[in-house]
Formats: structure tokens, sequence, C-alpha cells
């Protein structure tokens, strides 16, 4: 099975553009894609997972994952709890970039502990802060990060930075998805094998195709069973220890 663990509903791009569901399906088919993880980001927590909750709505193939902006606090925790005992979400988005003040360890650490609780993996966007994932996930070890685009989308030498620490943890993970440096896939591949390494595509609708990261992936990663372990297995595994189910 091939899964896609990074999708938008709401887009991430200067536009803040809200990518149609059906379209999503539409393109995860012409690549070969079974399930994608999607979320919405860019707006306040309700909002943002109501958003997903009516994308996901009679679209089986979509796994709903929440987001909230932890600066609202109490508030992200109780939306958190709500995405994921009442709708069944089963992973989050956190995004470094979306706040108004400073990225800390301070701010994340109570939602991450929820998703250390629940078991939900955290796909992390912390926008190039190597200390601020290092911070994180030396804090709440029970939960699983998935760094997304490598840790960085643009900048080879970060994205290094990025592969040692998933070396030196047991809860990191690296997610392939819109890599400017995709040889960069392959260096995680020799340094980490397969089983740290999860295919995601930062696409959504028709605004990013699925089967141009997946290309970049099948270029790196090109055994058989290795393949299988980043284009699904790992975040397979990842989503059934999620719980409640």
């Amino acid at each position: 099975m091939v899964i896609d663990g990074h999708v938008h509903v709401k887009g991430g791009d200067v536009f803040r553009r809200e990518l149609d569901p059906d379209r999503t399906l539409a393109r995860m088919d012409e690549a070969g894609v079974d399930r994608s993880c999607v979320f919405s980001v860019c707006l306040p927590s309700y909002d943002s997972n109501e958003l997903t909750r009516r994308a996901v709505a009679g679209r089986d193939r979509l796994i709903p994952y929440a987001h909230v902006v932890p600066e609202e606090g109490l508030i992200a925790q109780r939306e958190l709890e709500r995405a994921v005992e009442q709708h069944g979400f089963r992973g989050l988005k956190l995004h470094a970039g979306e706040l108004r003040g400073e990225a800390s360890l301070a701010l994340f650490r109570p939602v991450l502990e929820q998703c250390a609780d629940y078991r939900l993996p955290v796909l992390f966007d912390c926008v190039n802060r190597p200390d601020l994932a290092e911070d994180c996930v030396t804090a709440v070890p029970g939960a699983s990060f998935v760094m997304a685009h490598l840790g960085s989308s643009h900048d080879q030498f970060m994205v290094d930075r990025f592969i040692e620490m998933a070396l030196r943890h047991d809860n990191v993970w690296l997610d392939t998805s819109y890599s400017n440096c995709p040889w960069k896939i392959g260096d995680a591949l020799r340094s980490l094998g397969p089983n740290k390494l999860i295919f995601g595509s930062d696409g959504g609708g028709d605004y990013y195709p699925p089967m141009i990261e997946l290309a970049k992936v099948k270029a790196y990663v090109r055994e058989s069973p290795a393949l299988d372990r980043v284009l699904g297995g790992n975040l397979s595994e990842l989503l059934d220890t999620v719980r409640p189910r």
C-alpha cells in the first residue's frame, strides 16, 4: 500500500489555497497512491480541523490529521482532544512558521505530550530549526516525530543535521515531501536505512500532484523491500499504534 503522509486540504503556500479533496483523490489515482494523510493549516485550531473533517467525510482513502496552534494554549489542547476522541483524527501537523511569536519547547510541549498519550504521529515542520526539533524530541521521547521535508526543503547541509538526529533518536523519522535537493533522499537512505523514511508529497488538489515527489523517491529507493517500507510500511505501523482507535 502506498500512503502519502503529507497532503493539504488548506495549503501553507503564500496564497493559502483551499484544495479540492476530490481532485486530491483523482491525483492519487494517477500516481498510484492508495491513501493520503490530510490536514489544514493557516487557520485557528478549530477551523483547521473542521475544514479537514468536512474534506474527509465520505472519502475513506483520506486519513485526517489534526492541526493546532499551540499559542492558543488550553484551547488548542482541548481541540486536539476533540479531533481525536470525537472525530477519529490519526495524527497531528505542527508548523513552527505559523506562530505570531517565537517557537519554543515550552509552547509545544503540552500538545506533544498529548500526542505521546494518544500515540499520534507528529508531522513537524520546524522551519530549519534543528535546535527546536532536538529540544522537542528529547523532552517528549514518547512522541513519534516525522520531520517534514527531510528537515529542510532546500538546504542540503541542514538536511544532514536532521539525518544525524534521526540516527540518534528512535522516535524520529524523515518525510520526503517537497525536496529541492532530492539527492538527500539517497543520502538519508544510505545513512538511516529504509525504516526511517516516510513518503510525502506536500500536495493536495491539483496544486502539487504526488507523482512529482513519488518519482524522486523511486529514483533513489530502487529495491522493492526498501521501497515498500518508505512508501507506506513505516507510516502504516505508526498509524496502527494510535489510540483511541
